[in-house]
C-alpha cells in the first residue's frame, strides 16, 4: 500500500504547495535551501547559526503538560533517527539547548481567534540555544515539526540558519480524506500515515471505513479483518497525541452497497434490483444507519465530527413514493430532508455532522 499512501501525500503537498504566496517561493528560506511546508506566516533571517551538537538538551517549562512531554520525545526520537543527534529533556539548560514553552509569546500570536492562537508558535535561532514559544499544546508542537523541517547540513554538521519565524493557521482545521473502501491497510501503516500527516500540520483524518471497521451493532457489515472497536479506539487516541482529530465518514444515503448487498437489508434500497442507495423515506434506512454511526461515535472518542457522506445520490427520487415525494419538495429537497435527520439526531449524540454537499465539497453543521 506504500504506492497508495504516496498517492496521498503527493497530492497533499501538491494542495500545500499551492496555496503558498507567489512571493514566498523566492523566500529567503528557499535560498537556504530549506523546503518549508506549510510556509510560516512570517521569517526574517539574521544572526548567529544554531549548530546541533552530537548531544544537547530539550528544555520544557517545570510544568510541562503531557503532551508537551510527547512533543518533547517524539523531538528527541526524530533527531537521533535523522541526524544522529543524542538530545535529553531536562527541566534547565546545559550547553547547546532546544527551549520549549508558553512562556513570552507575543501578541501576535495570543491576539489570534482562540483556534488559531492555540496553534499559532514562535521559533527563534541563536548561537547557543533555540526557543519555540506556544501558546497552546498544539502550537508547541507545531514548532517542533518545523525545527525537523529547517535543520540542513552545514560545514559543522546539522544547524539551523540565525532566524525567527512566527507562525499561525489561516485555517483552524485542515483535513485530509482518506478512502479505504477497496483495500484493508495495517494498522502500522495508518499510525505512520497519522505521524506524516501531522507533520505536515493536518490535524483532521476524515477517514472512509467503508466495511473495514467491525460494527458491533451489525457484525455481519463488517469485512473479514475489520478494525474492531477496541483498536479503533486505541487508533483515535494516538492520533490526537500528535493533535490529529480523527473523524469517522459511515457512508449514508448513495455509496452504500457494503451495507444494502445484505439480503437483511435489501428491503431499504431505493430501487429493489440496486444496491447502491438507502430510500430517505422508509424509516428503517434511519434506524439502520443511526446504529453505525453511534457505532462510529464509540470507536472515535472525543472526536467533534462525524461524517455520512451522501454523495453521488443518482438514484435518489426513483422509487414511487420518492417520486411522488419529490413532486411536493424537489429532489434537492429528499437530500436536505435526509440531511437534516440525520444531523439532527447526531447532534443529540454530541457530534457535528460532516456529509458531501452536492454535487461536490462538504457542509458542516
Amino acid at each position: 500500500m506504500k504506492g497508495y499512501f504516496f498517492t496521498i501525500l503527493s497530492s497533499l503537498l501538491l494542495l500545500l504547495s499551492n496555496a503558498i504566496p507567489a512571493a514566498a517561493q523566492t523566500s529567503a528560506l528557499l535560498n537556504e535551501g530549506i523546503y518549508l511546508i506549510p510556509h510560516p506566516q512570517e521569517v526574517s533571517l539574521g544572526g548567529e547559526d544554531f549548530i546541533l551538537d552530537d548531544e544537547l538538551t530539550i528544555v520544557l517549562d517545570k510544568k510541562a503538560s503531557d503532551r508537551d512531554r510527547f512533543a518533547a520525545t517524539e523531538l528527541t526520537s526524530q533527531l537521533n533517527k535523522e541526524w544522529g543527534i543524542n538530545a535529553i529533556i531536562a527541566g534547565f539548560a546545559s550547553g547547546k539547548s532546544i527551549i520549549l514553552t508558553h512562556k513570552g509569546v507575543s501578541k501576535d500570536i495570543t491576539g489570534l481567534p482562540k483556534k488559531k492562537a492555540l496553534q499559532g508558535y514562535q521559533l527563534a535561532a541563536g548561537a547557543d540555544q533555540l526557543v519555540i514559544r506556544a501558546k497552546g499544546e498544539a502550537g508547541l508542537y507545531y514548532g517542533t515539526q518545523t525545527l525537523l523541517q529547517i535543520i540542513k547540513k552545514g560545514t559543522e554538521g546539522a544547524m539551523v540558519p540565525g532566524m525567527e519565524i512566527a507562525d499561525w493557521p489561516d485555517i483552524s482545521e485542515r483535513a485530509a480524506h482518506y478512502d479505504t473502501k477497496h483495500h484493508q491497510d495495517k494498522r502500522s501503516y495508518v499510525e505512520s500515515f497519522i505521524r506524516d500527516l501531522a507533520r505536515y500540520k493536518i490535524n483532521m483524518l476524515v477517514w472512509e471505513w467503508e466495511d473495514k471497521f467491525e460494527y458491533p451493532s451489525h457484525p455481519e457489515i463488517g469485512a473479514p479483518g475489520a478494525f474492531t472497536m477496541e483498536e479503533m479506539q486505541e487508533i483515535t487516541r494516538y492520533a490526537r497525541k500528535y493533535h490529529v482529530q480523527l473523524v469517522p465518514l459511515v457512508q449514508g444515503l448513495g455509496h452504500v452497497s457494503f451495507i444494502l448487498k445484505w439480503p437483511q437489508h435489501s428491503h431499504l434500497r431505493e430501487i429493489p434490483a440496486s444496491n447502491w442507495e438507502f430510500c430517505p423515506l422508509k424509516e428503517g434506512s434511519y434506524e439502520l444507519l443511526f446504529d453505525l454511526w453511534e457505532d462510529a461515535i464509540e470507536a472515535t472518542p472525543g472526536s467533534e465530527y462525524i461524517h455520512i457522506g451522501s454523495d453521488e445520490t443518482y438514484e435518489l427520487g426513483l422509487c414511487e413514493q420518492c417520486q411522488l415525494k419529490s413532486k411536493e419538495i424537489g429532489r434537492s429537497g429528499l437530500y436536505t430532508l435526509f440531511t437534516n435527520r440525520a444531523g439532527k439526531h447526531l447532534k443529540t449524540k454530541g457530534r457535528k455532522t460532516m456529509c458531501w454537499e452536492r454535487p461536490m465539497g462538504w457542509k458542516v453543521s
